[in-house]
């Protein structure tokens, strides 16, 4: 539904340490009664809300979702903050959709709009908080040559994401390890996030979570393939972490090298 914030600005007095707070975040496989391989492929192609999921239908899906973007910018995000250039923000929403998975520069989009870096960095937490993007930071803590900047941006609906299967599928798995760890948080109190490994000569892997500071596991996403990427085995050498190689396409899951290989629709549905 609508994330307009002015309902918390004027809820009147604080009720700090007199609620639990949680965060109802879309659809994910691990929620579905007896999921199958279709439901994988359906919250890919369609997106985890439950109107386009539920639909089954492209063109409806397509419908909905080009009135709940619109309604986003035109109404939650101009009553959330007075945007001065509706065109500018709209575009750097278009540019996020296209850049999904990969470090975001402030500057370069910066250049593609025509705005300054703090404006484009000022959209893209207006964005954030309206629950339409998330952000994954670089991991550093202990890791050497670690990039402090550039996190990569994912979108809470996949159906938003603008590229081919396997960047859609990487959506879905940021967004329901997000919201594993969200839910751990909630109900255990135990602080977790989910970020990525990054180093400066680009050696990279798309995920890991992070609990108390502390890496639990990475995860690279692959939409196919059995091989064993580079980047995991470069990680495995040198930092003792558990890795994880995800994959949507796989038949058999192994252990190799201590590297788990799991099936992306096994994985998920645990979680």
């Amino acid at each position: 539904g609508s994330a307009r914030l002015e309902t918390f600005r004027g809820a009147g007095g604080s009720l700090a340490d007199r609620f639990f707070h949680h965060q109802l975040l879309p659809i994910s496989l691990a929620e579905i009664a007896k999921p199958k391989k279709s439901d994988l492929d359906k919250l890919i192609k369609f997106g985890e809300f439950p109107e386009p999921f539920i639909s089954k239908h492209l063109e409806k899906s397509s419908r909905w979702r080009l009135q709940y973007v619109d309604g986003l910018i035109r109404e939650d995000i101009l009553d959330f903050e007075k945007v001065h250039d509706f065109k500018k923000m709209q575009l750097t929403l278009e540019l996020l959709r296209q850049r999904v998975g990969s470090p975001i520069s402030y500057k370069s989009i910066a250049d593609d709009v025509a705005a300054s870096p703090n404006t484009i960095k000022r959209y893209i937490e207006i964005l954030e908080a309206l629950f339409i993007i998330f952000r994954v930071s670089p991991y550093s803590k202990n890791i050497a040559r670690s990039l402090l900047k550039e996190p990569k941006i994912y979108f809470f609906d996949t159906g938003m994401v603008e590229g081919d299967d396997g960047v859609k599928f990487e959506n879905h798995v940021a967004m329901s390890l997000l919201k594993s760890l969200k839910i751990e948080q909630e109900t255990s109190g135990i602080v977790s996030e989910l970020m990525y490994l990054r180093t400066k000569d680009k050696k990279e892997i798309d995920f890991c979570r992070v609990k108390k500071g502390e890496i639990y596991d990475a995860i690279e996403v692959k939409f196919s393939g059995d091989n064993i990427a580079k980047n995991i085995k470069y990680f495995k050498e040198r930092y003792p972490i558990s890795m994880k190689q995800l994959v949507k396409n796989l038949r058999v899951e192994r252990i190799e090298d201590g590297v788990e290989v799991r099936n992306g629709f096994e994985f998920l549905k645990e979680l």
